[in-house]
């Protein structure tokens, strides 16, 4: 499944959710819970209320650590070869960050919105675990093809603008097209052509920057291209320049990936730990 439907699910999950809590919290007669028990859907025994230790609570908890916990599939996944055949890595990736959005929301619920204690510790740090996973995905976008890859569809799709300029009867010479890439790259955050052809190696994090900048600006508008070019040309240069920043920044994504994984992987250890705490305290003593 793309990361778009998850992203869907999860924002649709929220809303229900926090619509829900406010009415239990501010305007009881709004709750759709309170309308079903009242048609008697819903068990009388069952008491729902926003309180923290309470079955709604409890269940909320229970679910947000379940997807806590099940979005290790993904790390299984990529490590033991044995389950290699189980889906694309790619897919199970987008599982792994729906399932640490819904996670963390489902506990902040189950808090009613005020996040204490051990909680609190726990809390903040899937907080931050899901944060730098959303920032992993990003750097494992860019990392996803080989250098070598990359350039193949590079040269591939630049073959692919020559034809179809060929096919539309426009004239242009190798400078122009090269002229009209570099122009690209630089639009979607790739380096200029002095840093391209220089020795200096290019700092991870200007890297992650100016590719940042030029994800964000495509959401708004896209490269320009000559006045004589037909405007389906523009999609085409695109992609072409977004494949060159990839390459050409591949190096630098790889320190950050890296980089990244130092910061990751404590907190996520963290967050269990806090948690099986909480459960336990929770468990034992009623707390």
């Amino acid at each position: 499944m793309r990361m778009k439907t998850f992203t869907i699910i999860w924002i649709f999950i929220f809303l229900i959710l926090g619509f829900e809590y406010l009415s239990l919290n501010y305007k009881p007669s709004l709750s759709l819970l309170l309308f079903l028990q009242q048609k008697n859907i819903i068990h009388h025994e069952f008491r729902i209320t926003p309180e923290p230790g309470r079955p709604l609570s409890l269940w909320l908890g229970w679910l947000g650590l379940s997807l806590m916990v099940l979005m290790n599939v993904y790390s299984m996944r990529k490590r033991f070869t044995s389950l290699h055949k189980w889906g694309r890595l790619s897919h199970w990736l987008n599982f792994h960050v729906f399932c640490g959005l819904l996670g963390p929301t489902l506990i902040l619920f189950h808090c009613n919105l005020k996040v204490r204690g051990i909680v609190a510790i726990s809390f903040w740090s899937m907080v931050i675990s899901f944060s730098s996973g959303i920032i992993g995905r990003y750097f494992y976008v860019q990392l996803l093809k080989a250098k070598v890859e990359l350039e193949n569809e590079f040269e591939k799709k630049i073959t692919t603008l020559k034809n179809y300029l060929t096919k539309k009867n426009i004239i242009t010479s190798e400078d122009e097209i090269n002229q009209q890439i570099t122009n690209a790259l630089v639009f979607v955050g790739g380096p200029t052509k002095q840093v391209q052809n220089s020795e200096i190696d290019i700092n991870p994090f200007i890297a992650l920057i100016k590719s940042t900048i030029g994800d964000i600006k495509l959401f708004y508008s896209k490269p320009a291209v000559p006045n004589t070019w037909p405007p389906s040309t523009t999609l085409l240069i695109t992609d072409i320049a977004i494949h060159k920043r990839r390459a050409l920044f591949l190096e630098p994504f790889q320190s950050l990936m890296g980089y990244w994984h130092t910061l990751h992987f404590p907190f996520a250890i963290f967050m269990y730990v806090a948690a099986f705490i909480h459960v336990v305290a929770a468990l034992v003593f009623g707390i």
